[in-house]
């Protein structure tokens, strides 16, 4: 920080605005959705304030979208979608995080309440994945990419994490262990998020604009949060329901029952993104530009 200004080169000022109306209305209707969601369990899916909240925040939303479209310097311009494979990115990353986080949400939950590791222990059982994610995005993506392209890498990590929560949903009993219940999945999934999360971020991030890098790059953050929240909120909705259709008695059941569901249903959610990724992505013409060269 201390030799940054002597480092970096100066930019131009210029006047401008910020678009509040435009954040407090993205953030007002992404908070009533996911509340929406997630209290929707307690309240029930039919009953009017869930169902008022879901549509006030997807009003909202709407409301401004509409800003972002007739602002003149919005905190979103819109056109920015019109590049290729970028909006096509920003869905990759919104699958992508609904189907991993819940992965990990859930996982831990099943250590710590079903198979009863200690919260210390469960931390640990999560290294191997964290240990293979980083060796293989440092060491390995990269070159994949090089060779095969964005567009299969992608496709193939959803696969690959979409395998590792079928095989959650339908491979961890209450008496596991972490050899054989545990650590093969986790590495399973490791691996497609190793695969899918550098090339959705270059979708993302492909065709802005040298001035616009900055809003593609919080966009795709923002679009990897939005799916963390809302697919997190569904799937714990998704469990809670699982849990309470099991016959009372067997508390140790009925919460496996309810993480089967979520480990299931987050892996039609990785699934789902392997589909978009192959119908939205898009391979690069020959004698595109090198900046699109991998996509």
């Amino acid at each position: 920080m201390l030799l940054s200004p002597g480092l970096l080169s100066k930019g131009s000022r210029r006047q401008g605005s910020i678009d509040a109306a435009g954040a407090i209305f993205v953030t007002a209707a992404l908070i009533l959705i996911v509340y929406g969601i997630v209290t929707a369990e307690h309240n029930g899916w039919g009953s009017s304030s869930t169902l008022w909240t879901i549509i006030s925040g997807a009003l909202l939303f709407i409301l401004f979208l509409i800003i972002q479209a007739v602002k003149k310097e919005p905190l979103v311009p819109l056109r920015i979608f019109k590049a290729p494979n970028l909006a096509a990115g920003n869905i990759a990353l919104i699958t992508l995080s609904g189907g991993w986080i819940p992965l990990w949400y859930f996982l831990n939950l099943y250590m710590q309440q079903v198979l009863k590791f200690s919260a210390f222990a469960g931390g640990v059982a999560l290294l191997p994945m964290t240990i293979w994610i980083a060796v293989f995005m440092m060491f390995i993506t990269g070159k994949l990419i090089g060779k095969f392209g964005v567009k299969a890498n992608l496709i193939v990590g959803f696969i690959a994490l979409g395998g590792s929560m079928l095989l959650f949903s339908g491979n961890t009993p209450a008496d596991g262990t972490f050899a054989a219940n545990v650590l093969p999945a986790s590495l399973l999934g490791a691996l497609g998020m190793s695969l899918a999360y550098i090339p959705a971020t270059m979708a993302a991030m492909s065709g802005a604009k040298p001035e616009e890098a900055g809003l593609a790059s919080g966009l795709a953050n923002t679009s990897y949060q939005i799916g963390s929240a809302i697919s997190l909120a569904i799937m714990v909705a998704i469990a809670s329901s699982a849990m309470a259709s099991q016959a009372e008695g067997d508390s140790i059941g009925a919460l496996n029952a309810g993480f089967h569901s979520a480990f299931f249903w987050s892996g039609m959610v990785a699934f789902a993104g392997a589909i978009l990724a192959l119908l939205l992505i898009r391979s690069p013409k020959p004698g595109e530009a090198s900046g699109s060269a991998a996509m």
